[in-house]
């Protein structure tokens, strides 16, 4: 009775597998990548480059945890005819293939480098982070202080977020659940299941699409499990940091915060103390998804990141001055 049993769930699995790896080639066919596929330690990375070449600084924006490039198409389409900007997805996400490297802030923020670099993006850059992709852009402007221009910490994640969270052990619950999520992945329960629904909710049709065909991916959820994993790691990294001094900065924080809102808001003003020359400001009516997907907010988080690429160019106009 019990090898019988077995046997059905083993061709259950076989066949849902079976399935899984169809609508993925499927998939593949369909959204094929927009942008550039970039090599760096011997896995494509892709970004997605749009907006003139003027004289700089670039904006390169980075997505949030379950995210990738596609995330930030409102607010490409409203810089696009101003400032050249590069959504790019983490290694391991999007049409990015997985790294062999750690997932930590600083390892990410060394591979993001490498591929600005082999694109040919000159900087400096004002880096944006949505999220988890605030930890990678601070790690960042610690690493290459020469190349950072400026920062839009995006309703971001702080480095304590987690030590600070009421209930204990979050941060492990949330890996362990990715990578069962990881292992569901393979017989399709990541597509039935419509994981970047939230992250996608008013964008168009193609790019929410795209982000529901990348979020049906096996090695999305093992990503995200490793960025969790390492996050002890990029606290203790971006802890170390060094000051960021009068570097421009903007804290994009949101009005709409279910759970955690007077901890998530207080992390948030912490986060505005991070240089001498900071913005701070509250997007009403805003979640933190909606914070880039839907076309009004994302409006707000565009014009926030013109003024602090304005900002970086009137620095740096008055340091060649000084005598």
């Amino acid at each position: 009775m019990w090898g019988r049993a077995a046997l059905v769930v083993a061709a259950v699995l076989s066949s849902a597998a079976a399935v899984q790896q169809a609508l993925t080639v499927r998939d593949r066919r369909r959204y094929p990548p927009p942008g550039l596929l970039i090599n760096v330690d011997g896995h494509p990375m892709h970004l997605q480059v749009r907006g003139p070449d003027t004289d700089g600084p670039t904006v390169v924006l980075e997505a949030g945890m379950g995210s990738f490039s596609p995330n930030w198409y409102w607010v490409q389409q409203e810089l696009a005819s101003k400032i050249r900007t590069v959504a790019y997805d983490r290694a391991g996400l999007g049409w990015s293939r997985r790294s062999r490297q750690p997932r930590d802030a600083q390892a990410i923020a060394v591979e993001l480098r490498d591929a600005l670099s082999k694109a040919e993006i000159e900087p400096p850059y004002v880096l944006a982070g949505h999220s988890f992709g605030g930890l990678p852009i601070r790690a960042f402007a610690d690493l290459y202080p020469d190349l950072t221009a400026g920062l839009i910490l995006v309703d971001a994640s702080h480095p304590d977020q987690w030590v600070r969270w009421p209930t204990p052990h979050a941060d492990r619950i949330l890996e362990v659940s990715q990578k069962i999520l990881g292992w569901l992945g393979w017989f399709g329960l990541l597509r039935a299941l419509h994981l970047a629904r939230g992250i996608s909710a008013g964008l168009p049709a193609r790019q929410a699409a795209e982000l529901r065909a990348g979020a049906a991916l096996p090695g999305f959820a093992a990503t995200e499990a490793a960025q969790i994993r390492s996050w002890s790691v990029s606290r203790e990294q971006l802890n170390a940091a060094a000051p960021l001094g009068d570097l421009p900065l903007a804290v994009i924080a949101v009005s709409e915060q279910p759970v955690g809102d007077e901890l998530l808001t207080a992390l948030q003003h912490e986060l505005a103390e991070l240089t001498e020359n900071a913005g701070f400001e509250v997007v009403q009516g805003a979640s933190h998804e909606s914070l880039i997907s839907n076309r009004e907010h994302a409006r707000v988080v565009a014009d926030i990141i013109q003024a602090v690429v304005q900002a970086a160019r009137d620095r740096e106009d008055a340091r060649l001055k000084r005598p």
